[in-house]
């Protein structure tokens, strides 16, 4: 039985149809499946090499899903190793702190694909120490942007050291593009390290961990529907001016529509972008953000139709969650016996 996601949205089935089906149950498809998309991953941020190298011990494995995706968040933690710090010590202490508090709180919310808190009650209030002056340790995402329509509030219950006066958002379901308004150019979670502290290995752990049946399902698929309904609202007018590709009669250099991506010709993808009302969205942020959205319910769909066959724990968080279609899908298949 191939589960139905229109309860999500009419949108839904069509969404994790761009990234293929795939039986949980089958070795050999969890296998090549959690491979090519953590390839398409490492190849847009680009940690191919390390990838590869972190993939090949992995030919014998139990549980190929947590196997990869722990694989993925160690060559993306060598990868990061390897390049510049773009943040000083104390600031990363405190991002990862806060960021090790948001997954907690949103795991058990079933809120991990967007995150959003009260930063006075967070590690040093999200503040860090910046030569004696304390600063917001991420950014203050209230414009409308891709992801939301910008989040004024409510305030902060108590004054902040550092000057915040709005909520904490992140999007971990899109990291390392996590704020709204900011997926014009490089992906800004992925200079989320210092010399000592990496805060961007936790932020991809975040990630990874929706690509896992257990973490997949804990979360409330409601909200990652509905964020993606407002991404493909404000860029599908901004996508449907691109022409389709069609082999034989691209031009080169051009930016085209590819089998629901974006796609340039013989060119480089990471140079590319397009204009729009609530600013740049590059190239590279738009097909890794529709992967993503797509991803989750690839997995969601696998998830829901090898449910019986999962372990116990996590057909006890079908069973628990808020989210109605995935209650109404384990009702369904308990009446199938």
């Amino acid at each position: 039985m191939t589960p139905d996601l229109s309860c999500y949205g009419e949108g839904i089935r069509g969404l994790a149809d761009l990234v293929g089906d795939f039986d949980l149950r089958s070795p050999m498809d969890v296998h090549a499946w959690y491979r090519v998309e953590w390839q398409a991953i490492a190849e847009l941020l680009g940690f191919s090499q390390e990838l590869e190298a972190t993939l090949a011990p992995l030919r014998v494995v139990r549980d190929r899903v947590t196997a990869t995706n722990q694989a993925g968040v160690d060559a993306f933690a060598r990868w990061l190793r390897g390049q510049r710090p773009g943040l000083s010590d104390s600031h990363a202490r405190t991002q990862d702190a806060v960021l090790a508090q948001l997954l907690a709180v949103g795991q058990e919310r079933g809120e991990l694909w967007r995150v959003t808190a009260d930063p006075t009650t967070l590690a040093a209030g999200a503040c860090y120490d910046d030569g004696g002056q304390l600063r917001r340790a991420f950014y203050s995402d209230t414009a409308p942007g891709y992801f939301g329509d910008g989040w004024n509030g409510p305030p902060p219950r108590a004054e902040s050291a550092c000057g915040w006066t709005t909520p904490l958002v992140l999007h971990l379901g899109t990291f390392p593009w996590v704020y709204s308004s900011r997926i014009d150019g490089t992906a800004v979670g992925a200079r989320w390290a210092s010399g000592a502290t990496m805060p961007a290995i936790t932020g991809m752990r975040a990630m990874a961990r929706l690509l896992e049946p257990g973490g997949n399902l804990h979360q409330d698929a409601r909200q990652v529907a509905a964020i993606f309904e407002h991404f493909t609202a404000h860029t599908a007018p901004l996508i449907a001016r691109l022409p389709v590709y069609q082999s034989g009669r691209a031009v080169a250099g051009h930016l085209y529509r590819r089998a629901g991506f974006l796609y340039v010709h013989q060119g480089s993808l990471h140079l590319a972008g397009l204009p729009g009302p609530r600013g740049r969205i590059a190239a590279p942020a738009y097909n890794y953000a529709l992967r993503r959205f797509a991803c989750f319910f690839a997995v969601r769909r696998a998830a829901l139709r090898a449910l019986v066959a999962l372990p116990s724990d996590i057909q006890r968080i079908a069973e628990c969650s808020a989210d109605p279609c995935l209650r109404r899908h384990v009702e369904e298949v308990a009446r199938a016996g």
